[in-house]
């Protein structure tokens, strides 16, 4: 939505359509305004011209500077970016590992009791005797 806003710099008046508010747009003329009033405070014989011409160009310094800062800014999140997803994808790769050892894990953890199972229901003497692997004795054959 367009709006139109008169604005004072410095002593003079412009009216203005913007895209932004009118709050925000007066907040930028007294961010301006108070740049003029700094350096024309430090440099009392400069000229409104000149003074505008300094403030433009340091505003414009200012904008080169926090363009490539944004460019930097963007460059780093895009390789922090990469490296999460690689880091992702090892995590998932790790996670499936741990899953197969817990699997193995809960296949060596069923034999041993099988095994020791065994070792006690069946020992040596109980199949030397004639006793099969439910624990019921069975005839002694010879």
């Amino acid at each position: 939505m367009k709006n139109q806003v008169t604005v004072n710099i410095y002593g003079r008046s412009y009216p203005m359509i913007t895209e932004e508010s009118p709050e925000y747009t007066e907040r930028i003329a007294g961010i301006l305004n108070d740049r003029f009033a700094k350096l024309r405070e430090q440099k009392k014989s400069l000229s409104i011209q000149d003074a505008a011409a300094i403030i433009s160009l340091e505003c414009i310094d200012e904008l080169v500077k926090n363009k490539q800062t944004e460019q930097n800014i963007r460059t780093q999140i895009s390789a922090y970016a990469e490296d999460a997803n690689t880091s992702r994808a090892e995590v998932d790769k790790l996670n499936k590992e741990i899953e197969k050892l817990r699997e193995r894990v809960r296949q060596l953890e069923s034999e041993v009791k099988l095994r020791a199972s065994f070792e006690e229901d069946n020992s040596a003497e109980r199949i030397v005797h004639g006793r099969n692997f439910g624990g019921n004795n069975t005839p002694n054959r010879k």
